[in-house]
């Protein structure tokens, strides 16, 4: 909310139109700030998405590590699955 001392319509102007155009042009402004707000946290939140993935796939990775060397015989498709549903990737899907 902005401070009502702020507000230039305090006290009424004396033609009604110019006061109504007034009101609109604050409230334009208004409009126009809050988009350019819900754009830059659009922007936060597709970053903090994509950082997001980033650690599940460094988890992942230090998941692998842990679990050492497959076991010899072990199928290809689960030694590179990492540690059995145990993994960031996993739990994110």
């Amino acid at each position: 909310m902005k401070d009502p001392s702020n507000d230039p319509l305090i006290e009424p102007l004396a033609d009604p139109l110019e006061e109504i155009n007034l009101r609109l042009a604050v409230a334009a402004t208004d409009i126009a700030e809050l988009r350019a707000e819900v754009a830059r946290l659009d922007r936060d939140l597709d970053e903090s998405r994509r950082l997001n993935l980033r650690a599940a796939e460094l988890l992942d990775l230090v998941y692998e590590h842990l679990a050492g060397p497959p076991a010899p015989g072990a199928p290809a498709a689960e030694a590179a699955s990492g540690i059995a549903s145990g993994t960031a990737a996993g739990a994110a899907t």
